[in-house]
């Protein structure tokens, strides 16, 4: 693939190597568990069970721009891009808070007739799917008018969820009956019912092979489940590390992380071959684990150590590890400031990180949007009598770039910089090579 690359100085700023991760821990409130991104307004929302309301953070400087007051027990929180609206799931009060985007304020507050744990967004319908017990349902809730449209009764305690775009399907995991269920979402119908091992736990979308992942959490009986969406059967039942309290999916390298809370490690799978391919001792009871795959990095919250573990998505290798608040266990990570937050549950607080050390994306202006990367193959273009260098994410010269054709199929699949070629010039344009 050959592609011209056109050399326009954009609201980037540079950081040097020796940078630390850590930006900054800022106050919440008790017991805050959950983080939601407003992609629009660039704030983050943290839902503090504890507290009875939603932090919000501005997304490009840091700051805690104000609290806002929801039901009781506010657990699930997620964003509707649609509207512009944060859902605030309160878990005593049996309620959705509706916040709007632009003002942060609460613009509506219905019932849910169920205590709702965590829920997912349907962007294909506007619908949140919601976990609720006691009843046991999955609510299917409108986005625009916030109204109830159905109530799925289950036989047990709904507990992860995720959404499969490819077949518009929810994937709902209950645990005592060791059961996945796919709901069709045309209809809004159980679509299947999939024996996987004992107490599934939390859900994964592998939206390349189009798979899903759960960890199944009975102590003799540690596993992760492997479900082809197509055909809705379980094709692998991969022995990981005990505990596996939280999965995600890395669409870079097409691989899953299982975050094994008992185990002190992560394992690896393969999303291709569904095999396990690495396990990375980690200490401190990991819990959340997320992937962020403009920077190549997937990041690990060990709980009981107090720290985040930054590891190399390419390699399996542990870059770093980060301390943070007290007992971090739930991950955000926001694109478009290049920052990774987690929820710090004895702390009170939100640890604040940067995405990656050396060079640094940072728009300049709140509001203003990253220009996109360049997506490279072989190839990479450079109008006439421009000259530049080309520096990987921790901001090492790998290659003098010329007028013209440059070739880079001897560099290694990733994230790297065009920069001037000055040792302090700052980053102009992201290109990501592929092969």
């Amino acid at each position: 693939m050959r592609l011209t690359l056109i050399l326009t100085v954009s609201m980037l700023t540079v950081t040097g190597a020796g940078a630390q991760w850590l930006e900054v821990i800022v106050p919440a409130d008790s017991q805050p568990v959950m983080l939601c991104h407003n992609t629009q307004d660039d704030y983050v929302y943290c839902a503090n069970w504890g507290g009875d309301n939603v932090t919000v953070i501005d997304g490009a400087t840091n700051a805690v721009v104000t609290t806002i007051t929801v039901g009781e027990e506010p657990h699930a929180i997620r964003y509707n891009p649609t509207n512009n609206k944060v859902f605030c799931f309160n878990e005593r009060s049996r309620t959705v808070s509706i916040i709007d985007g632009a003002s942060n304020t609460v613009v509506a507050t219905e019932s849910l007739r169920t205590r709702p744990w965590d829920a997912v967004y349907n962007p294909a319908n506007d619908r949140f799917y919601v976990l609720g017990h006691n009843p046991n349902v999955v609510v299917v809730l409108n986005g625009a008018t916030y109204v109830i449209e159905t109530t799925l009764a289950f036989d047990e305690d709904p507990y992860g969820v995720c959404y499969d775009s490819t077949d518009d399907r929810v994937y709902v995991a209950t645990r005592a009956d060791s059961t996945v269920w796919a709901i069709d979402c045309a209809t809004n119908t159980v679509a299947a019912t999939i024996k996987v091992g004992p107490e599934p736990n939390k859900l994964c979308w592998n939206s390349q092979d189009d798979k899903v992942y759960t960890g199944t959490v009975d102590y003799n009986d540690s596993t992760v489940a492997v479900i082809d969406c197509a055909s809705n059967t379980v094709v692998a039942t991969l022995a990981v590390g005990r505990y596996p309290i939280a999965v995600c999916y890395d669409p870079a390298q097409n691989r899953v992380y299982s975050a094994n809370y008992s185990d002190n490690s992560v394992s690896v799978i393969d999303g291709a071959t569904n095999a396990v391919i690495a396990t990375i001792p980690l200490s401190g009871a990991p819990h959340g684990v997320r992937a962020a795959p403009m920077n190549g990095y997937v990041y690990c919250a060990r709980k009981s150590a107090d720290s985040v573990t930054v590891i190399d998505g390419a390699t399996g290798a542990v870059v770093a590890s980060v301390g943070v608040g007290d007992a971090p266990t739930t991950l955000l990570f926001n694109p478009q400031d290049n920052r990774v937050y987690t929820t710090d549950e004895d702390g009170a607080t939100v640890s604040i990180m940067r995405g990656t050390i050396g060079i640094e994306e940072r728009v300049a202006v709140r509001g203003a949007r990253r220009p996109p990367a360049s997506i490279v193959s072989g190839i990479l273009r450079l109008p006439g009598g421009e000259t530049a260098t080309l520096r990987d994410l921790t901001g090492r010269r790998v290659l003098a770039l010329a007028p013209g054709n440059n070739d880079v199929r001897a560099l290694a699949p990733g994230v790297y910089f065009v920069c001037g070629t000055g040792p302090e010039q700052p980053p102009i344009q992201k290109v990501i090579i592929r092969r």
